[in-house]
């Protein structure tokens, strides 16, 4: 059963990584088709830097899941090494645009929720009163301080762990190395989760800037689930060893 339900995880995992790389693409298609009208904002206030963000972000959650494949990394060690680096190198360049954008989080948090308020959610039985909001409603960007500072948090610690991540496999401790690229790429996979969890925090919480603000800190939720993955790998082999 445990088995089954990790190879369903995994399986997930894959499918939503490989899923947002080729659809992120469409930014860097002229015209870029099927965006949102945050999205075009974004992109007009920050066209260059935004595209690196972007570029970054695909290249890290693309190739992130190939590390963790143990077949490979025994077979093939210097393509593991090669891919590992391209993934350091995109990392570091997403979470450094990143850094800069944050201060611009709040506009886009505020621009994209008053854009939501056009959207009519009726055919899912959510109506704008429900979740909070009225076609007449504002938001403004002095609201969302926290979803800068999420935003903020999650680039330094991004970044954090990627230099911790290559340090330790220069320094051959590998099993800590392995440690700190799940946390790392739990964070990469962020940009996932906030996508599948946005809708979700606006039907609990029935606040449309609380619902932003627990979107952009989600990825709490995802470092719990790699420590909670290292915990049960370490766990796993210690058993071995007893046997």
């Amino acid at each position: 059963m445990q088995r089954s339900l990790q190879s369903a995880m995994t399986t997930l995992m894959w499918s939503l990584a490989l899923l947002l790389g080729v659809s992120s693409v469409r930014f860097f298609l002229v015209p870029p088709p099927v965006l949102l009208p945050a999205e075009i904002l974004a992109l007009s206030r920050h066209h260059l830097l935004l595209l690196l963000h972007i570029a970054g972000g695909i290249v890290a959650i693309s190739i992130g899941p190939f590390q963790f494949v143990s077949a490979l990394r025994r077979a093939r060690p210097a393509s593991h090494r090669a891919m590992g680096y391209a993934y350091l190198t995109a990392v570091l360049l997403a979470g450094c645009v990143g850094l800069l954008l944050s201060s611009d989080t709040p506009i886009f948090a505020a621009d994209g929720l008053n854009e939501l308020t056009a959207i009519d959610l009726s055919f899912l039985g959510l109506s704008p009163a429900f979740l909070g909001y009225s076609a007449s409603s504002k938001f403004s960007p002095t609201e969302f301080f926290l979803v800068e500072v999420g935003f903020t948090v999650l680039a330094i610690v991004w970044l954090l762990t990627a230099a911790l991540a290559f340090v330790r496999a220069r320094q051959r401790r590998f099993n800590d190395h392995r440690a700190w690229m799940i946390r790392n790429y739990s964070l990469s996979f962020a940009a996932a989760t906030v996508r599948l969890v946005g809708l979700p925090f606006l039907i609990l919480t029935r606040s449309p800037v609380v619902a932003v603000t627990c979107t952009f800190w989600s990825w709490v939720l995802n470092l719990m689930v790699a420590e909670w993955i290292i915990v049960r790998s370490l766990n796993r082999g210690r058993e071995t060893a007893l046997t």
